[in-house]
């Protein structure tokens, strides 16, 4: 079924060598440039294969799809198609450690890094709003998606087991913004003080209080959990204002933050 021969060089792999050689040998300035190149197709062509999966999956049952129809889609080798994914399901469902997508990536590297405006609320604001983003900017893919759960209803649990991690990340992302804020000390920076779980800071502010939960990577104070729980409650909740009115998702998650600070000021006049 598969014309290519397990591990033989194609046309795709000859550029990627040719782009690093020509990497090695430009200037400073055009490595840079180029290295920019390089990510973006590198991006390019996993979300081709993820299309491939999706599509035949579509088109013939998920079931009958192989890791070399895939390739042959995408006139890429297995070596190629292994580089990005370790199975046909994460081609087609995603990595199993991350519900993100790559587009997200610089956000939640800005977001860590402490920006990109240097106040947490604000940047947990600007993080939700790109990931919803991201989402919306796949509508037609997300359409497909659900055709396909329909079809094969096995691929609903694997996918809500990837679904399960969503809050789990978001505390270790917030966790480790606010590591970088403190400097490990456990009191926030002035900037990252204001929250919306201001009725629990009293007790994150203690260098003792961060716990670590067994699933995680991350030792978790109670301040992450909370922020977590948060950003999950507004992605659902900006969602599904979405489906029956378009438009961009940043106000609406600043309406539902605005809201909340208003509900814990209430409380604590």
């Amino acid at each position: 079924m598969n014309s290519i021969t397990p591990g033989e060089p194609t046309p795709a792999d000859t550029e990627a060598v040719d782009s690093a050689a020509t990497e090695a040998a430009a200037a400073p300035g055009d490595v840079e440039q180029s290295e920019g190149l390089r990510e973006r197709k590198k991006r390019e062509r996993g979300q081709a294969l993820r299309q491939a999966a999706l599509d035949l999956a579509l088109e013939n049952g998920y079931t009958n799809v192989t890791v070399e129809d895939i390739c042959e889609r995408c006139g890429v080798s297995r070596r190629t198609f292994f580089n990005y994914f370790t199975s046909k399901e994460e081609a087609l469902l995603g990595r199993a450690d991350t519900v993100f997508d790559d587009e997200d990536q610089p956000a939640i590297e800005a977001f860590e890094a402490g920006g990109p405006r240097g106040r947490l609320l604000t940047d947990l604001q600007h993080l939700l709003a790109s990931v919803v983003r991201t989402r919306l900017n796949k509508r037609e893919e997300m359409h497909q998606y659900h055709q396909l759960m329909k079809q094969d209803p096995s691929l609903m649990q694997a996918q809500m087991s990837r679904m399960g991690n969503n809050e789990r990340l978001f505390r270790e992302m917030i966790q480790r913004r606010l590591d970088q804020a403190t400097g490990g000390t456990g009191i926030p920076a002035a900037d990252e003080s204001p929250t919306a779980a201001s009725a629990t800071e009293s007790q994150t502010e203690r260098p003792d209080s961060g716990h670590c939960h067994e699933e995680d990577d991350v030792s978790v104070s109670t301040r992450a959990e909370a922020l977590a729980a948060l950003a999950m409650m507004a992605l659902k909740a900006t969602f599904m204002r979405l489906r029956k009115v378009e438009g961009d998702p940043a106000p609406v998650i600043a309406e539902l933050f605005d809201e909340l600070r208003d509900v814990f000021e209430e409380e604590s006049a």
